[in-house]
C-alpha cells in the first residue's frame, strides 16, 4: 500500500510547525483576502515565506489556501496577490473559483493547482473536466462514500484525490443546503428539495426522570421528531458531531485517496498536535499492516470536540450525527502550554509559555513527539526570579524547574475535565 499524505492545518506560523514536528507530510494555510478563513488568518506574505522555508527545509509542503468565490471587486487585487504568492513557490494553491483558477492557469502554470472542496467535485466526469483543466488534485465532497470515491479513481487514475477525514462537518455551504436531504432523502443539490426549511412544525415536550425534552413533528409526516434541546445557549437541531475516520483509514485508501485532510485551521496548537500524532501512527501501522490501535480513539477524545461519527465515508449520517446539547459533556484534557526555545531567566529551568492556569504540586502530563511522560510542578519563576505559586494563562513565558529537559515541541496537558463540546 502507497503512504498517504497527512494534511494538517495550519492556522499560524506555530501551528505550521507543530504540525510537521507531530507527523504532518503538509499542511495548508489561508492566505489574507482570498481564503475562507480570512478573519482568523495570522499569515502576510512574510510568514508564508517563513513557512515554506521551514517546511522545505525538512522536506514538507505547504499548499496556499485562496478558495473563495470572487466578486468583481476582488478580481484586479487578486493579479497583484498572485504574483506575491508566485515568487514564494508553493508546492499549490488550493482554489475553488473557475475565474481565478483561470488566471492562476494563463499568468502562472508552473503552479500546481488543487480543487478545493467548496467546489463540490462529486462524481467522475467533474474530476474529468477538472483534470482536462489543468487541476493536479481533487479534494473530493465530504457527501462521497468510499464506493463512490472508488469508482471516480477507477474512472479517472491519473488524478490525485483528497478526502477529510477529522474535523468540524457543516450543514450548508451558500446555496447548497443539505436539510432537505436531512430531513426527506430528497436531496436539493439533485433538484428535488423538499422545501422542509419553509413547512410548519409542531413542538412537543416530553419529561424524562428530572429533566424534559424537546421535539419538533413534520406536520408533512405525523409521527417524525426531531430533537430539538434549548438552553439558555439557544438550541442545536443542526449541530453536527465531528467527523473521525482513524479507524477506517484503510477503506478510504484503498478507495483510491492519496491525501487525508483533516480540518481546523482555527483549533489550538494542542489540536493540531494531538491529532497529527494520532494519524500518523495511524497512518505508519496501516501501511506496515499492523492491527489498528485503538488507544488512538482515546487520544482523540482527549481534544475538545462535539462527539465523534463517520460522517459519510462508511455507513452515512442518521439523528445519532447530531449533537442536540451545547451542554453536552466529553472528556477533554486542558493545553496548559508549551515548551519555548527561549534563554532561561533563571539557571536550570525550562521556559514555558502557559496558556491555563497552573499552579505548584500538581501533574503534568508533557506531550512530545516521541511520546508521553509525566511530572509534578514544582518550582515556578517569572523572569525576575521571584517564585511563585501558580500562573495564569495568556500572562507570558515562565520556568519551570523539571527534573529533565524536554525535547523541541513538548505541549503540557493538564489532567482530564469535564468540558462543553
Amino acid at each position: 500500500m502507497k503512504k498517504p499524505e497527512l494534511l494538517m492545518p495550519a492556522g499560524s506560523l506555530e501551528k505550521l510547525k507543530y504540525a510537521f514536528a507531530f507527523g504532518a507530510d503538509a499542511v495548508y494555510a489561508g492566505v489574507p483576502y482570498f481564503s475562507l478563513r480570512a478573519r482568523e488568518n495570522d499569515f502576510r506574505i512574510e510568514e508564508l515565506k517563513e513557512g515554506l522555508d521551514f517546511a522545505h527545509k525538512y522536506g514538507k509542503k505547504l499548499y496556499l489556501t485562496a478558495n473563495i468565490f470572487a466578486r468583481n471587486v476582488k478580481i484586479n487585487s487578486f493579479y497583484k496577490h498572485l504574483d506575491e504568492w508566485a515568487e514564494l513557490k508553493p508546492d499549490a494553491l488550493i482554489m475553488s473559483d473557475p475565474g481565478l483558477i483561470g488566471i492562476v492557469r494563463e499568468r502562472h502554470p508552473q503552479i500546481p493547482i488543487h480543487l478545493s472542496v467548496q467546489a463540490n467535485c462529486m462524481n467522475y466526469e467533474s474530476v474529468r473536466f477538472w483534470e482536462k483543466a489543468g487541476i493536479e488534485r481533487v479534494i473530493l465532497s465530504r457527501e462521497l462514500k468510499s464506493t463512490e470515491i472508488q469508482e471516480i479513481h477507477k474512472r479517472v487514475p491519473n488524478m490525485e484525490l483528497e478526502s477529510f477525514v477529522h474535523g468540524a462537518i457543516c450543514i450548508a455551504y451558500s446555496g447548497r443546503c443539505l436539510l432537505s436531504h436531512y430531513m426527506s432523502h430528497r436531496d436539493a443539490n439533485q433538484g428535488v428539495c423538499d422545501n422542509s426549511c419553509r413547512y410548519k412544525y409542531n413542538i412537543y415536550e416530553k419529561s424524562v426522570s428530572q429533566d424534559k425534552e424537546y421535539y419538533l413533528e413534520d406536520q408533512r409526516e405525523a409521527g417524525q421528531f426531531y430533537r430539538i434541546d434549548e438552553d439558555e445557549h439557544g438550541t442545536y437541531i443542526m449541530n453536527a458531531k465531528d467527523l473521525r475516520l482513524i479507524d477506517h483509514l484503510k477503506e478510504v485508501v484503498e478507495s483510491g485517496v492519496c491525501s487525508l485532510k483533516v480540518e481546523g485551521r482555527t483549533k489550538s496548537t494542542y489540536y493540531v498536535a494531538m491529532v497529527a500524532r494520532a494519524y500518523r501512527k495511524a497512518i505508519d501501522d496501516l501501511c506496515a499492516g499492523k492491527e489498528f490501535d485503538a488507544n488512538l480513539l482515546s487520544d482523540l477524545d482527549k481534544v475538545s470536540n462535539r462527539g465523534y461519527h463517520s460522517g459519510f465515508m462508511i455507513n452515512g449520517p442518521s439523528q445519532e450525527s447530531q449533537n442536540y446539547s451545547e451542554t453536552t459533556r466529553f472528556y477533554t484534557q486542558k493545553f496548559g502550554g508549551l515548551v519555548v526555545d527561549a534563554p532561561s531567566a533563571v539557571p536550570d529551568t525550562v521556559a514555558i509559555e502557559v496558556r491555563n492556569k497552573i499552579v505548584r504540586g500538581e501533574t503534568i502530563e508533557l506531550i512530545a513527539p516521541k511520546g508521553n511522560s509525566y511530572f509534578t510542578v514544582g518550582d515556578i519563576y517569572n523572569d525576575k526570579g521571584e517564585l511563585l505559586d501558580a500562573v495564569h494563562g495568556g500572562t507570558g513565558t515562565f520556568y519551570f524547574s523539571m527534573p529533565d529537559k524536554p525535547e523541541p515541541f513538548t505541549l503540557l496537558s493538564q489532567p482530564e475535565v469535564l468540558a462543553n463540546a
